[in-house]
């Protein structure tokens, strides 16, 4: 409990800081970001996905009441070199028709010109009479797309017994969008009450794959079915029909919904596939067998196919052959025979399926997807993040299965897409509110303690324990002289901006001549050099340093007395030897700092300025290391506590060079 408390307010805190970092530039990068990812996705990944899913959840029930009859390699060779004479066409209807007695029959091809006058003239005569065929048209947005001479004179017939009874309530963009402006028709004498026309049109996505087709084509202000459509309703008797964005109804002695997929250009009934243990899902016959048993049956022989095989099926009849070439790309191949997708068409209505989807469903997976993941960002490690999105990716697309088994389709590869880039969004958010959070904390430690153990405590974790080590080092002790008598003398504001100036100019003199700044001591400050084991020359530097803070007094003292301020003197105490640098106090509180009897010697010989009115005095341990680089006057020798002996101490008069110093 404590640690969700923890990482609440963790997340909280960085909400907060959040808003330091120009919440609206990382807002709106995140959201170009998002939009390039969503974009990406559905135009190429999310495609991919619903054909590899297309294809795992094909159903393997294929209608048996389907037949293919094509007009394939086989049958070319057999009959002769395309195009054929087009009373074999009515040889093939009228076999199943007559003989075969399906259900219906439905031409996979347009016939849009005429040929040879005499054998038109036979085909007229011999199609008209027909009455479960059904034959295809084909229409193009673009306007003259068919060069029809006998356009006006067909098209009355073909509006009038072709065109549909619908209600159309889709929104006014769509319908608008899906206009079609030209439209192969057929040739006028097919154009009966006896034979239906539908569209054999079907479009592929922008990748060149066929997933859908349209069930309802707009042209010239009227509605006309599509071939599966037509075939359909004529077999059940479907007279009206009601058409919105999402669906589509079928009305006669029953009605039939049909689930529908819009887009700005149309609406579509995206195909639910089949398939068996063959490459292609329906039985199919060569077209020159049925020729063949056609012409055997009128001559009073055994036909080679039993016509009574195809009693009550529904006939497909269309091209294979790679001479025709009416070879389509789909999520069941890249080499699928259009044939069959007008048969899956014509199954799909038969079982009443077709796949279904919903844009607000996959935004609001979305936003959940978004939601989540920077929820679990937030609460837990990298690594734990990782493994939960992982898994649940896994368990979203085991949803996704299932869903399309059951003939919705939802996003499949987007929403896990969108979580593993919140995570790339939100570790690098996370990162960068720390390390600004760091910073806020750097900059803050900084104003208490010298850069140096700032940066030990953020670069090394051992550096926030207990304990230290010993080091030789230089101990540098300064005090502001009769500072209690200034202090009583002027008001506290006025103390206070003198000290705080003081000390803004003596810190990075401090700096400058590597020195860590350990403590303040009210007037008093401690800074200590050579820390750092390769450094020997910090007797030098603590010196030049003291002689620089006592220039910049100087300095200030100018400034002090034009204000109206009394005059600050300070002196300096310097002593070198070895003592104990590290952490004291407890793991709760502690304090980075020096002791020992080095450090004790540097603020006795601070204190001794005053008594031999000096400004900087340094011991004799200190002295035998950068004697070659002073100007000195011996002072003393004195008694220290802790020493048997005397120790000499002198006052640095002046720096003989100001460049490094061999100590």
């Amino acid at each position: 409990m404590k640690m969700k408390t923890l990482n609440l307010k963790m997340l909280l805190q960085l909400l907060k800081n959040l808003s330091k970092l120009k919440l609206f530039t990382v807002v709106v990068i995140s959201a170009i970001f998002y939009i390039l990812i969503y974009v990406l996705c559905q135009s190429f990944l999310e495609l991919k996905a619903y054909d590899f899913l297309s294809n795992i959840t094909a159903s393997d029930k294929p209608s048996k009441n389907i037949v293919i009859v094509t007009i394939d390699d086989q049958s070319l060779n057999k009959i002769g070199r395309w195009p054929w004479k087009r009373s074999l066409y009515t040889d093939v209807f009228e076999y199943f028709e007559n003989y075969g007695k399906v259900k219906a029959i439905a031409f996979d091809s347009y016939l849009f010109s005429y040929s040879n006058p005499k054998e038109d003239l036979e085909f007229f005569n011999r199609a008209k009479k027909l009455i479960k065929l059904n034959m295809g048209t084909f229409y193009s947005k673009q306007k003259g797309f068919f060069d029809l001479s006998f356009e006006n004179k067909v098209h009355e017939n073909f509006e009038k017994f072709n065109s549909l009874d619908i209600n159309d309530k889709r929104s006014k963009k769509i319908i608008k969008n899906s206009n079609y402006y030209s439209c192969s028709y057929s040739l006028p004498e097919l154009v009966n009450k006896n034979i239906s026309l539908g569209s054999v049109l079907t479009e592929p996505d922008s990748d060149g794959i066929i997933r859908k087709f349209e069930p309802i084509i707009k042209y010239k202000n009227n509605y006309y079915p599509s071939l599966s459509l037509a075939l359909y309703s004529k077999i059940n008797g479907f007279k009206k029909f009601n058409l919105s964005n999402n669906r589509l109804t079928l009305i006669g002695k029953n009605k039939l919904n049909i689930p529908l997929i819009s887009n700005k250009k149309s609406s579509y009934i995206y195909l639910k596939w089949y398939k068996n243990n063959h490459y292609l899902p329906y039985k199919t016959y060569s077209a020159w067998k049925i020729i063949h048993s056609f012409e055997q049956i009128k001559k009073g022989e055994t036909p080679l196919i039993n016509p009574n095989e195809f009693k009550g099926k529904t006939i497909v009849f269309g091209a294979t052959s790679t001479v025709l070439k009416d070879i389509k790309s789909t999520p069941m191949g890249r080499d699928y025979p259009g044939v069959y997708i007008q048969a899956t068409a014509i199954n799909n209505l038969m079982d009443k399926k077709a796949i279904t989807h919903s844009l607000l469903i996959d935004v609001l997976i979305l936003l959940i997807t978004l939601i989540a993941c920077f929820i679990i960002i937030f609460a837990l490690s990298p690594i734990y993040s990782a493994i939960i999105i992982a898994l649940i990716s896994f368990i979203y697309f085991e949803i996704c299965y299932f869903s399309y088994i059951n003939n919705f389709a939802i996003d499949i590869v987007t929403p896990p897409i969108f979580a593993i880039s919140s995570m790339t969004i939100g570790y690098g958010v996370k990162y960068l509110l720390e390390s600004r959070h760091k910073k806020q904390i750097q900059s803050v430690m900084a104003k208490y303690m010298s850069n140096k153990v700032m940066d030990d405590i953020f670069t090394n974790k051992r550096t926030a324990k207990l304990g230290g080590k010993r080091l030789e080092m230089t101990v540098l002790f300064a005090d502001i002289r009769n500072f209690t008598q200034i202090s009583e003398n002027i008001e506290p504001e006025e103390v206070s901006a003198i000290l705080n100036l003081y000390f803004s100019e003596m810190i990075p003199i401090i700096g400058r001549n590597n020195g860590i700044l350990n403590k303040f001591m009210g007037d008093a400050l401690l800074a200590v050099f050579g820390t750092e084991d390769d450094n020997k020359n910090h007797p030098y530097e603590a010196v030049k340093c003291a002689y620089e803070m006592i220039g910049k007094v100087k300095e200030l003292q100018k400034k002090w007395i034009k204000e109206g301020k009394p005059k600050v003197e300070i002196g300096i105490g310097i002593n070198t030897g070895v003592a104990f640098i590290g952490n004291i106090g407890s793991e709760e509180r502690m304090e980075y700092t020096v002791i020992g009897d080095t450090v004790n010697l540097a603020s006795r010989l601070e204190s001794f300025n005053k008594l031999y009115n000096t400004k900087l005095l340094i011991s004799e341990y200190t002295y035998q290391r950068v004697k070659t680089c002073l100007d000195v006057i011996k002072i003393s020798s004195v008694y220290v506590k802790g020493k048997s002996e005397p120790l000499n101490i002198y006052e640095v008069i002046q720096l003989i060079s100001t460049d490094k110093c061999e100590c």
